[in-house]
């Protein structure tokens, strides 16, 4: 397919690097300067680039990957279904749930496939996990819990565009990590979460800039800044069939580069997996031990987004069913916006319990 990619950052490498490794070509590259925009397209030989997005409307574009920041992403993806391009974007969808609707309104009756990069569903073993809860020897779901840590926003650190509201939103933790989590537990279980709590933890919120460093103490020549969006975050959950749940969230856990874990409890059998030690995960019932499952290595994180980006244009054109799409969907996209909204009502009203309404 002759594909676009809006975007020139880290992320926007990761999926250029993807898509030419599985044969496809990168025909245009939009930036948010002509000059971002030159150097990546002569990076991946592709032969056009520009700073607006109305040019992704050329009729040999087929796809669209939108690796911009996330206030970006609603206008882009509107701009993909006008124009009727296929489209995988980063997540989150959108800022709001409105906008998600919206798309989601616009997107119905076209023949257009939409993904939301929730790669981490992709993990090796993520599809046994899933086999395991669904077959009759789980028994219905009733407990969840988990968590998500990283070390990467412990001070002193970088002032990127994640902590400008106006460019990644009011929130940090539960959309950057904590939407991975909300997904993985509604693909695992085919459940819906219905009913939210949520306490948010700020490690400072007034800080200290210089030389674009965020710093606890107040140095020398430093700029003081006011930091409104979560570090991290306690989450209680409700789900669609009478099971409750829970997980942490921490940008600033120390010693974390990027671990999650979950456990999955239903009536006969548990489950679990570690991010950490990814090619294991772990069943026990009761009185019969632990049981540990293996599984061939791969390449972790570029692995996990290759195989969505791969799925996904495979099923294009293909006669897929609603419930069989092999990637997170348009629907799955809102669905998580509308969640963590409900997380963000909580946290401003001390955690009371808020419902979810699609």
């Amino acid at each position: 397919m002759n594909i676009a990619i809006i975007g020139t950052g880290f992320i926007a490498t990761v999926h250029a690097e993807i898509l030419i490794g599985l044969g496809h070509r990168l025909s245009l590259i939009v930036g948010d300067n002509v000059k971002h925009a030159e150097e990546f397209a002569s990076k991946w030989n592709a032969p056009a680039y520009s700073d607006t997005f109305n040019d992704i409307d050329d009729p040999n574009i087929e796809a669209v990957h939108i690796c911009t920041t996330p206030a970006l992403h609603y206008a882009a993806v509107k701009q993909c279904l006008v124009s009727g391009k296929h489209v995988v974007c980063e997540k989150p969808l959108c800022l709001n749930a409105d906008e998600a609707l919206e798309l989601v309104n616009l997107s119905k009756n076209k023949n257009l496939a939409v993904c939301v990069d929730f790669n981490v569903r992709f993990h090796t073993l993520m599809s046994h996990v899933k086999e395991t809860i669904s077959s009759r020897d789980f028994g219905p779901v009733f407990l969840m819990h988990g968590n998500y840590l990283q070390e990467f926003h412990a001070m002193p650190a970088d002032y990127s565009w994640r902590y400008q509201e106006d460019v990644a939103g009011n929130m940090r933790a539960v959309t950057e990590i904590g939407s991975h989590i909300v997904d993985l537990m509604r693909y695992l279980t085919n459940l819906e979460i219905v009913e939210v709590s949520a306490n948010f933890g700020y490690v400072q919120k007034e800080r200290h800039l210089k030389d674009q460093t965020m710093f606890a103490e107040n140095l020398a020549n430093s700029t003081p800044i006011s930091i409104q969006s979560e570090d991290a975050a306690i989450i209680s959950l409700r789900f669609s069939n009478g099971a409750i749940g829970n997980f942490t969230l921490s940008e600033v856990s120390h010693g974390r580069s990027n671990h999650i874990n979950f456990e999955i409890t239903g009536s006969k059998m548990s489950v679990w997996w570690n991010s950490e030690t990814p090619f294991q995960y772990h069943t026990a019932s009761k009185g019969t031990g632990i049981k540990t499952e293996c599984n061939a290595f791969g390449n972790g994180f570029n692995d996990t987004i290759k195989d969505l980006v791969r799925g996904f244009y495979d099923s294009i054109g293909t006669d897929v069913h609603a419930t069989d799409y092999p990637y997170p969907t348009l629907l799955d996209g809102y669905k998580n916006v509308v969640i963590c909204a409900a997380l963000y009502e909580s946290s401003q009203n001390n955690g009371s319990w808020t419902k979810v309404t699609y």
